[in-house]
């Protein structure tokens, strides 16, 4: 009698069918048919721990699909002659750690949008599929691919060609070098491109209901808006993101009272119906002064939270519902917690218990969600379920000259199940840092001030 398991590696899924009195070696074997993953590099995720070989199946349990992590043997012939560093010249990169992109002459707004791009995960899976022939997005797809394999040195040339040439704002020269530009405007130009060519709307995608009141009688109408951004303003009274997130949704117009004849006063007041899986997040620093034209940047201090909950701003018609599935993942993540510090108590004996001990309390993770919230499909939705989300990445601006500066992007390490690791991307140079330097990052001067801020939906 045969039965069926489902694995899932890199991204993809596998059905194999195997005998009752199959042991775990023989799966091994079917999974390297599967997947060119020889049965010694395979980690097999099944009820938190590892598969031997001599473990009969018949005694677990694979009714929901399994985690494979490991590396594909990719020799299509022989083994060559190994060659040294000190005979080639060349350096190859040994670590795991991610890798920097150069900086081609002012182009640091442009390199930190792409590595916050580049962290989203359902954006790579996505792009990794297209079959299209858009210069862009094809050249972007190729800089993913780069970036993914860690080696060598990354090129954007290809893409900083196109790029300039479907948007010529950004191949702005002054005295023969080309000029620095806006990472948020970077990043939503690119991400204008991409929608038109990927269906990604709905994971960046925030909806409105918005009221508009006379405030010189009870004339009252109702709207929907869309936008791919949140904005922070930042005034004088401005110093919580909360405050500017506020300030944003509510504004005050003149315009045209059929009823009275004559100009009055509305108020505009923004609620939102629908929060995307991935929240962007904009902090208006540069605004136009005309007595000097030119960009000015506002260099107020604005401290923004590692868990961002928009509770206050939503809809009455989603409020509940948000708040409900909140409360049940914040109890899931209490139930969690023991895993996490047992985790980081405990030795770890190689990298690859240790990704494979991480695999397994997310897996773990993962299900009591289902569990517990089973009308919430946690994988494939392209909303927040619930109010909360977490901050995954952040640009800054460093420098008070909103024509010059400098970029750099801070992205969460995603093999830190506390949070506490970040990356520091400067140009070509990477670095790790702590959290505590992520909460430095709030302005109040010259120094790195936060631009954008990509947050992720609580669970998911």
């Amino acid at each position: 009698m045969s039965s069926t398991i489902i694995i899932k590696n890199a991204g993809k899924t596998y059905t194999i069918e195997v005998n009752e009195n199959s042991n775990g070696l023989e799966l091994k074997e079917k999974i390297q048919e599967q997947t060119s993953i020889p049965p010694d590099r395979q980690k097999i995720l099944v009820k938190g721990g590892k598969l031997n070989d001599d473990t009969l199946l018949s005694t677990l349990d694979f009714s929901k699909p399994i985690m494979v992590l490991g590396s594909p043997d990719k020799l299509s012939k022989p083994i060559e002659k190994p060659k040294f560093i000190e005979d080639s010249g060349d350096i190859t990169k040994v670590d795991n750690n991610p890798l920097g992109i150069p900086n081609y002459g002012n182009t640091c707004y442009l390199n930190s949008s792409l590595q916050i791009l580049y962290q989203i995960d359902d954006l790579k899976k996505v792009l990794e599929n297209f079959k299209g022939s858009d210069n862009l997005t094809v050249s972007l797809k190729n800089l993913f691919q780069q970036l993914e394999k860690k080696q060598g040195t990354i090129n954007i040339g290809m893409f900083l060609t196109i790029f300039r040439s479907i948007y010529p704002q950004f191949a702005e020269q002054r005295n023969g070098v080309f000029a620095q530009q806006d990472a948020e405007e970077a990043y939503s130009q690119i991400l204008t491109t991409l929608k038109s060519n990927l269906k990604i709307d709905d994971l960046f995608k925030i909806e409105y209901n918005v009221e508009t009141k006379s405030l010189a009688d009870d004339d009252v109408s109702y709207s929907f808006e869309d936008a791919f951004k949140l904005n922070c303003h930042i005034d004088i009274k401005t110093n919580f993101l909360r405050d500017g997130i506020i300030s944003g949704l509510t504004e005050t117009i003149t315009k045209h009272n059929d009823a009275l004849d004559t100009n009055t006063e509305y108020q505009i007041t923004k609620k939102i119906t629908r929060l995307p899986k991935y929240l962007t997040v904009h902090f208006i620093r540069f605004f136009w002064r005309r007595d000097i034209n030119k960009k000015s940047k506002i260099l107020r201090k604005v401290q923004f939270p590692f868990e961002l909950d928009l509770s206050e701003v939503l809809d009455e018609s989603i409020k509940e519902d948000k708040n409900k599935v909140r409360d049940l993942i914040r109890k899931v993540e209490k139930d969690n917690l023991d895993l996490k510090r047992d985790f980081k108590k405990a030795k770890k004996d190689s990298n690859e218990d240790e990704e494979l001990k991480i695999a397994s309390i997310r897996s773990k993770f993962q299900d009591d969600l289902r569990t517990n919230i089973p009308n919430v499909d946690f994988e494939n939705t392209t909303e927040n379920p619930s109010s909360v989300y977490e901050l995954n990445a952040v640009i800054t601006h460093m420098g008070a000259n909103a024509d010059g500066g400098h970029y750099k992007a801070y992205v969460k390490d995603p093999n830190d199940l506390e949070g506490e690791n970040w990356w520091l991307f400067n140009d070509d140079k990477v670095s790790s840092v702590s959290r505590e330097k992520i909460e430095t990052l709030s302005g109040g001067g010259e120094s790195d001030s936060a631009l954008l801020l990509i947050y992720k939906g609580l669970g998911l």
